[in-house]
Parts: C-alpha cells; sequence; structure tokens
C-alpha cells in the first residue's frame, strides 16, 4: 500500500511540475535578442509584392518573456506586413516565448505605385517596435522601391493540349522609353507587321518564365550605346539572386523581316540569351526551312552585347543569317551557341567563352558535358547547308577539351565552301591543318582571361591572344566592346 501511495506522489508531482508554467519575467533589463537589426530589401517594384525575409526573435533569459506590444511603426498604413509565428498583421500584444526559445517572423512589402513618384528609385523605411516590461527596442525595414512600366498577359495559347503560354500585345510601332524600368509578365509579344523599339539606357526585367517574343514579319531594334547599355534579366533584384540562371525565358524573334538588330544590350540569367527561328508552336515548316515558299528574309545584326548566365544556351538559331561583332556570349549551362538547321552565320572580333559553374538547389555542383558550340545542317534527311559559316579574329574557348559538336549529314561541312575560321582562338581535338577552313588558328592556347568565373573576358599580358589577329577583321570593328581603339588586332570583344 505504501509502494502504491508512493507512485501516486510521484506522478502528482511530475504532473504538477510538467503542467506548471514558467515564470514570467518581469525584470526591465531582459532584452529580446533579434537574429538580424535590419531587414534589406533590395529594389522592390512597385504594385509587385516582395520577396518573404525572415528573422528570429531569441528569448536568453531562464524565463518566459512577454512582448506586450509588437507593430510596424507606420501601423496600418505600412506597406510591409508581418506574420509573427503563423499569425499575419501588423500589430500584436502579448506574444509569448519561453525561456532558451525563440519565434519566427516573417516579412512582405508591396511598394504603392504613388508613394514618392518624383523618385526612382526611392527608399521606403519602417520598423518593427518591441516593447517588454517596459522596455523599446525596434528592428530597422528597408525597401527600394521603383515605378515600372507593366506588360502583363491577357491571352493565352494552349499547346500539346496541357502546357499554357500567356502573353499580351504590344501596341504597333511603339517604343520603349528608358525613364523607368520594364517589367514584364508572360510574353511580350510584338506582332506581326508590328516593329519594337528599345531606347538606350532602357532596363527590362523579366518575371519567372517571361520572354520577349517578335512574332513573324514582326522587328525590333533594340538600341543601346556603349555607355547606355540596354538590360535583360530577372525581376529577382535580391543579392542572392544576382547571378542564379534561368530566371526567365529568352528573346525570340521569328522570321519575316531583315531589320533586327541588337546593338549594346545586356542579356543574362535567362534561359535562353537570343533565340531566332521558327516558332516551336507552329512546329517545324520543311518548305520554309528548305527556302521553297515566300520571299522571307530572317536576319539578325548582334553586336557590342553581352549574353551570360543562361541555363541552357546564349543564341540559338534555327535556318537564320546572323552577323555579329564584338560580342560576348559565355558561361552558360549547356551551349554558347546552337546553329541548327543550315543558315549563315558571321561573327568578327567576339569572345566565345563557356566556364559554366553552378550549382543546383541543394549546392551540389553541376558540371557541363556538352560542347559550346553544336552545328546542326538537317532535319530528318533533308539537307539544309550552311550558307556560311564564319568566324575572324574571335576566341572561342572553354572548360572542356573540345568544345565543338558538327552533326551534319554525309561529307557535311567540308562540302561548304564557306565554312572558316579565320585567325580565331579554338579550344578544341578536331585537325585544324586544313588550308581553307583554319587559317592562322591557334588551337589550345591560353587565352589569360582576367577572370572568367566572374564574367570579366579582358585578355592579359599573358594571353597568345594579344597582337595575333588580322588586320583587315580589326579594321570593320575599329573599336572594342567597350570603345577602346584597337591599334594592334587582338582577337576577341576587348582589346588587351
Amino acid at each position: 500500500m505504501k509502494k502504491l501511495l508512493y507512485i501516486t506522489f510521484i506522478a502528482f508531482l511530475a504532473c504538477f511540475t510538467s503542467c506548471r508554467k514558467d515564470k514570467l519575467i518581469t525584470d526591465k533589463d531582459a532584452k529580446l535578442e533579434f537574429s538580424r537589426d535590419s531587414v534589406l530589401f533590395d529594389t522592390v517594384f512597385t504594385q509587385i509584392g516582395s520577396t518573404t525575409k525572415l528573422f528570429t526573435v531569441h528569448n536568453r533569459n531562464k524565463g518566459t518573456i512577454n512582448i506586450s506590444s509588437l507593430k510596424l511603426a507606420r501601423g496600418n498604413a505600412s506597406f510591409y506586413r508581418l506574420n509573427v509565428d503563423g499569425q499575419p498583421g501588423k500589430a500584436f500584444t502579448d506574444v509569448e516565448i519561453p525561456p532558451h526559445d525563440s519565434i519566427y517572423i516573417f516579412v512582405e512589402v508591396t511598394i504603392d505605385p504613388n508613394f514618392d513618384p518624383s523618385i526612382s528609385p526611392f527608399i521606403y523605411r519602417d520598423s518593427i517596435l518591441f516593447e517588454t516590461n517596459g522596455n523599446n527596442q525596434d528592428v530597422d525595414l528597408i525597401a527600394f522601391g521603383q515605378n515600372a512600366y507593366y506588360h502583363m498577359p491577357d491571352k493565352k495559347i494552349i499547346f500539346n493540349n496541357t502546357q499554357a503560354l500567356y502573353y499580351g500585345i504590344e501596341p504597333c510601332n511603339t517604343t520603349w522609353l528608358n525613364d523607368k524600368p520594364h517589367l514584364v509578365y508572360g510574353y511580350a509579344v510584338v506582332d506581326s507587321a508590328c516593329n519594337l523599339t528599345i531606347q538606350a539606357g532602357t532596363k527590362v526585367y523579366m518575371h519567372n518564365g517571361a520572354g520577349l517574343w517578335v512574332y513573324r514579319f514582326g522587328s525590333i531594334q533594340i538600341n543601346g550605346t556603349q555607355t547606355n547599355p540596354v538590360t535583360f534579366q530577372g525581376d529577382r533584384l535580391e543579392p542572392e539572386y544576382k547571378d542564379v540562371p534561368g530566371q526567365w525565358d529568352r528573346i525570340w524573334i521569328n522570321e519575316g523581316t531583315g531589320n533586327n538588330v541588337i546593338n549594346y544590350a545586356v542579356i543574362k540569367n535567362g534561359f535562353i540569351g537570343v533565340h531566332v527561328g521558327y516558332s516551336l508552336l507552329d512546329g517545324l515548316d520543311l518548305p520554309y526551312l528548305n527556302n521553297t515558299i515566300g520571299n522571307e528574309t530572317r536576319k539578325l545584326n548582334l553586336s557590342n552585347t553581352i549574353i551570360q548566365n543562361c541555363s541552357f544556351a546564349g543564341l540559338l538559331a534555327h535556318n537564320y543569317t546572323v552577323t555579329g561583332g564584338n560580342d560576348v556570349i559565355s558561361n552558360c549551362g549547356k551551349y554558347l551557341t546552337v546553329f541548327q538547321y543550315g543558315g549563315s552565320y558571321c561573327f568578327r572580333q567576339s569572345t566565345f567563352a563557356n566556364y559554366w559553374n553552378q550549382s543546383n538547389n541543394s549546392g551540389t555542383p553541376q558540371s557541363r558535358t556538352t560542347p559550346s558550340f553544336f552545328f546542326n545542317n538537317y532535319v530528318g534527311t533533308l539537307p539544309l547547308p550552311f550558307d556560311s559559316l564564319f568566324f575572324g579574329n574571335c576566341i572561342l574557348e572553354g572548360s572542356l577539351g573540345e568544345e565543338f559538336q558538327f552533326d551534319t549529314l554525309a561529307g557535311g561541312f567540308n562540302n561548304q565552301a564557306k565554312f572558316r575560321f579565320d585567325y580565331s582562338m579554338l579550344r578544341t581535338q578536331m585537325n585544324t591543318t586544313h588550308p581553307t577552313r583554319f587559317v592562322f588558328c591557334l588551337k589550345n592556347q591560353n587565352p589569360d582571361f582576367a577572370n572568367a568565373g566572374g564574367y570579366d573576358f579582358h585578355i592579359g599580358t599573358n594571353s597568345a591572344a594579344g597582337n595575333t589577329g588580322n588586320s583587315s577583321h580589326s579594321a570593320q570593328w575599329p573599336l572594342d566592346i567597350e570603345g577602346n581603339f584597337r591599334s594592334f588586332p587582338d582577337l576577341g570583344a576587348y582589346k588587351k
């Protein structure tokens, strides 16, 4: 009996102890500890919500602490929103934190487009105020807001019976001004027979999956300058997204006009930088590809342009004519250039360099196994020969031992009189002794890039590309991509 009473007493004592509430601290010296003293939101576009930030509030004391008031300093008028341990709101009372425990606070912000519209970008500040036992503490909130032109989809195309492409058609023959950024959701479409001009210095931000689509018979002129390039990138502007590839889709130019120009643009962090050629939605039109219908021209002049960090390819071309100079295409997940189904391609004084070094979501580095340069001259059994394939005073480099793949029908490029690498640096295992197809080429030499992983492809004093070019090519491009005069014909887009 005594044993039973003893067990009952112990059980009662354990229950009483476990159910007893920890002592509430009332000492004014008992303070909260924060995982950060300020929460920074990099550029947040007006009307569009930000990413979610979080921080933790710790109680390092031996007893429970009660936050009698937790609120935004601007109150209900604040553009910020809070979620405190799972409860949304802008003001909270009697939030308790047990001893040696913590709570999560999540913060979001949406900037009112009418807030201080004369300043762009502008800074919007607030703070979270904490009152515990008469002790006041705060965490600052800082957001850089910006007005923008918004290009929103209002139509959709269903293809493959399940997939939807959302788009909006731009006004015909319009100009994108540079006074405010442009934010694109879905596809911004330049309609058939219409033109889009983009002013120097314009900043274009693409939402996830968004793109710019120049439809059949439409045209585009991207008119950047050396000091005011046009930039295309994703709309996540927090520092951690600076070099994340695949944040948006592509610039896509269909067939039908020869008046397509991209000059002084920076195109980065997409799936594909620039795609020129047929519409995947319309299917692969073999008569069109074989030039047996109509007189459709397919031309793009791509010059003084940087394309980098695309998850698939920098430049994808389907039976197109592309001419370029002073271009830098670098560090893409699969290919730098894909030229399929024939076409005509000519580049001078350009740098192509692929030192892809990205990680997946778990932080595991992803190695690249595909060559940087892919060339194909057929579809099915139909040959679609290259009218020309020419690189002059160019650097074509990468981290693989073989950076070229030629997928050709019977003889392929060996039958093409205009297949030529002229005074260029190549990373390849090909036999480059052919006297007319490889002219004074440097094979597997050191380009001595300043910082290949950091997208700096200036060549150093030890570069084999210095002073080894052909003056006839540099004469056509007397200034490098930065506007420096080429007194000697170096290879690539940058003067040594």
